[in-house]
């Protein structure tokens, strides 16, 4: 973050955010943790669109840990999602498949996977498979779409981000988000497992 903010002033607008593949270019790296679905999180304070990361040395300004920061900025998000209407989903076509999305409006709309309740309550309870193609882009498909389709539409919408997040998929099965990293070849394209 460029100058030093006071922690009243950003905690109210404090919100974990997806951590994309990118290194520590600074010599103060940005305060991380660790999502309940296994992914790593970093934490931004909300500026219009725009979301400056909170480093180490701003943290230790705030006189804060990191585990308080992650309780603020999940509140805050879990605040924030719970104001969205369900008219923030919309609805349309990729690559011949039916797709849902939140794109507009919402700069932290890949957040959404966060709070697993909203997500439901915005784009339902029913299985589905979710893409986050850039922090302001959440998509939903199907989960009887293939994971090649799935990777086809998630990589041709990465390629319009500047920072795209080059997450694998998250899916919502039986009520239960995971991620889907395929890591170890056993939840690979665990929606596959559906048909």
């Amino acid at each position: 973050m460029p100058k030093p903010v006071p922690w009243d002033w950003a905690r109210p607008r404090l919100l974990p955010l997806l951590a994309g593949p990118y290194l520590d270019a600074d010599e103060d790296p940005p305060v991380r943790g660790v999502s309940e679905l296994g992914c790593a999180i970093v934490y931004g304070v909300a500026v219009g669109a725009a979301f400056p990361l909170v480093d180490a040395g701003i943290a230790e300004r705030w006189e804060c840990s990191a585990d308080q920061i992650h309780r603020v900025a999940l509140a805050n998000l879990e605040a924030r999602a719970s104001k969205l209407p369900t008219t923030t989903v919309r609805g349309g076509t990729l690559s011949g498949r039916i797709i849902r999305m939140v794109d507009r409006d919402v700069a932290w709309a890949s957040s959404l996977l966060l709070v697993a309740d909203e997500l439901k309550r915005l784009f339902g309870s029913e299985d589905q498979v979710f893409g986050v193609p850039g922090r302001s882009v959440l998509i939903s498909l199907p989960l009887t779409t293939p994971s090649e389709i799935v990777a086809h539409i998630l990589i041709d919408l990465e390629l319009g981000q500047t920072w795209p997040l080059m997450l694998d998929p998250f899916v919502l099965m039986e009520g239960r988000l995971y991620w889907d990293t395929g890591d170890d070849g056993e939840d690979d394209d665990v929606w596959q497992d559906t048909k």
